[in-house]
Parts: structure tokens; C-alpha cells; sequence
């Protein structure tokens, strides 16, 4: 089979797995600790990225605070998280599509603004197989910012032209075109219509991304 992707990209909860997060109590946790460090959370950004604006205000007068803020907050979000890994389970199709990826040598990555801690207890204790994974604990900016999508491809030195980003997430869609790479939704937990950032391709369940990578015409068309 010609024509073959070099890398497929994936997000992890709501794309590979099923993870049932409680989003709220982790905003709510990371708010609290924002607030005992004396700062008013942002009520309209990312929890992530409203605890890095802290942390960035912080650090403005007082590096040391602002490392322990960050530490602090990103504890109280990593411990929901754990929690939630322990129930996580692999989405239907999972299974039989990176297998396929496997036979064919296609490279599998796992870029996800989750923790380390967590991924890696679940891809441990279901056997799922992966090349390269950069959680949010592995680089500096993570999606929508390319760079976590660059950084993985750089490191199986795949240009980003050969790679798939496949996610259930705008930011994952966002991500893929800003890195120059084919981006396929998902449609786990939005529907079609909820990805504004025009994808490749949308699919229901992540195993009709065999169809298209056999197809041949999976590539991002040249702008």
C-alpha cells in the first residue's frame, strides 16, 4: 500500500479512551488554589491556561511563588485526573485501528494537555501501543499551540505534511492546520457541526481512519 501517512497524532481522552473527568470539580480545584494565592481566576480560559496567566503574573515580582503556585494548581488538577484514569477504557475501535497502524508501520503519537501520571497508567494497563507521547508535562506549549504536535513529529523526524492530528476537540483541529497537518474529527463528545475549524475529515468512530488512510487521499491539500 503506497501513499501511506508517516505519523497519526492522536488526542486521548474522548478520541483513544473513554475518560469520565469531572471538568468542573478541576476548575474549581485549581480556582481555589489561584485564590489562596491571593489572584482572581479567569473565568473564561482554559484551566490550563488560566493557571499559566497566574503563574505568568506571579512571576513578575516573585519567580519562587510563582513555581510554587504552579506545583500547587497543577496537583490539585493532576489529582482529579488520576482519579478519573482509573476508570478510563478504550473507546470502541481503538483496539483494531492502532493495530492496523502497527501492521502498516505507521508511527502512533499521543499528544494531550492531560498529565503524564495519568496517560501512562492507562496506556500501561490496557496494552495500548505508542511511539512517542508529549503530555502537558513534556512541553511548554501545549495544543492548540502547534508546537506540541511539531515537537512530536520531530521526534520520529516526520515532516508535519506526512502526519494525521486525529482529536474530538476544536483545539485539536486548530493545532493540526497551524502545525501544516490533516486533521480528522472525531465525534466522541460534539457533533459534526461542532468543529468551526474546517477538518479534512469527520468521522464517528476513530477505526473509519483506516478507510481513509487506504483510500490514499488522506493528505492536507497545499494552500
Amino acid at each position: 500500500m503506497s501513499g501511506l501517512p508517516r505519523m497519526v497524532l492522536f488526542d486521548f481522552d474522548g478520541t483513544l479512551v473513554h475518560i469520565t473527568i469531572d471538568f468542573e470539580a478541576m476548575r474549581s480545584s485549581a480556582a481555589d488554589v489561584v485564590r489562596s494565592y491571593g489572584e482572581e481566576p479567569d473565568t473564561h480560559a482554559f484551566t490550563l491556561e488560566m493557571v499559566e496567566a497566574v503563574r505568568d503574573r506571579l512571576a513578575a515580582s516573585d519567580e519562587a511563588r510563582a513555581a510554587d503556585f504552579r506545583r500547587d494548581a497543577l496537583a490539585a488538577i493532576e489529582a482529579v485526573e488520576l482519579e478519573a484514569a482509573t476508570r478510563a477504557e478504550p473507546l470502541p475501535g481503538t483496539r483494531e485501528t492502532l493495530d492496523w497502524l502497527r501492521l502498516h508501520a505507521i508511527a502512533i503519537a499521543i499528544v494531550t494537555r492531560n498529565c503524564r501520571a495519568a496517560v501512562g497508567d492507562v496506556l500501561l494497563r490496557h496494552d495500548l501501543p505508542c511511539d512517542v507521547l508529549l503530555t502537558r508535562d513534556d512541553v511548554r506549549h501545549v495544543k492548540p499551540d502547534p508546537e506540541h504536535l511539531l515537537e512530536a513529529s520531530r521526534r520520529l523526524s516526520a515532516k508535519p505534511a506526512d502526519c494525521i492530528m486525529v482529536g474530538d476537540h476544536p483545539t485539536d483541529v486548530a493545532a493540526a492546520h497551524a502545525a501544516g497537518m490533516t486533521a480528522v474529527a472525531l465525534t466522541t463528545t460534539r457533533p459534526a457541526q461542532g468543529f468551526d475549524g474546517l477538518p479534512e475529515f469527520v468521522v464517528d468512530n476513530v477505526r473509519e481512519l483506516v478507510g481513509i488512510i487506504a483510500g490514499g487521499a488522506w493528505r492536507r491539500p497545499r494552500s
